[in-house]
């Protein structure tokens, strides 16, 4: 039956302004045109994030969480992730947390759901895949101001996409590829993006593919 279907989760991390929301919205139209059922945990730790409403509105369950980082409130994501596993249906949920989350962090608490809290879910639960968004036009700058809040998303993530590539100089983008494939994990994956323009069909079909999120 369909709501017994599997859960897989992709987390989209990336500082503030970076490209997250279009990113996610755009995961989600691809998901929900191929018939497939989406609902978001958005983390809304004082900065600006996606209206609810708007989610809402294009057919999506969201769990909203104001009371901190999610890669610090484990019992909040947890209870959130159980509160999105009701919907009848649910195949994806995509999360966006605070731009200041430690990427390193969520992802362990995400790699599995506790049993303990409901093994029903935790049956369904797949970590599918760990996307980071990495802002080309301003890298340098955030470089220097949160060096290593950077440096892990890129780090903990299995496909980074460089976003803002059709606004930044090719000398200035392979310079910014060489210092994040020295960061990356083996078998990682890097793509310039214009989320702005529109992420490619193909690119989407690979974050959302069957290839499971490496743990």
């Amino acid at each position: 039956m369909r709501h017994e279907a599997g859960m897989r989760v992709i987390s989209v991390t990336g500082f503030l302004g970076s490209g997250k929301t279009t990113t996610i919205m755009t995961l989600a139209r691809h998901l929900t045109e191929r018939g497939q059922r989406v609902a978001f945990l958005v983390n809304d730790a004082g900065e600006v994030q996606i209206d609810g409403a708007v989610i809402q509105a294009g057919g999506h369950e969201v769990v909203e969480i104001f009371t901190g980082c999610l890669c610090l409130m484990r019992e909040d994501l947890y209870l959130g992730l159980a509160d999105l596993a009701r919907i009848e249906g649910l195949e994806w949920v995509i999360i966006e947390p605070s731009g200041m989350a430690d990427a390193a962090r969520l992802n362990r608490l995400l790699e599995r759901f506790p049993r303990a809290l409901d093994p029903g879910v935790a049956a369904r639960y797949r970590l599918h895949k760990r996307l980071s968004l990495v802002d080309a036009a301003r890298y340098r700058l955030l470089m220097r101001s949160v060096r290593q809040l950077i440096r892990t998303s890129i780090q903990a993530a299995d496909m980074i996409f460089l976003n803002k590539a059709d606004i930044t100089e090719e000398k200035e983008l392979k310079g910014i590829e060489a210092d994040i494939r020295s960061l990356m994990q083996r078998g990682a994956e890097l793509e310039r993006v214009s989320a702005k323009n529109g992420v490619p069909i193909a690119l989407l079909e690979r974050v959302c593919g069957n290839h499971e999120a490496r743990i």
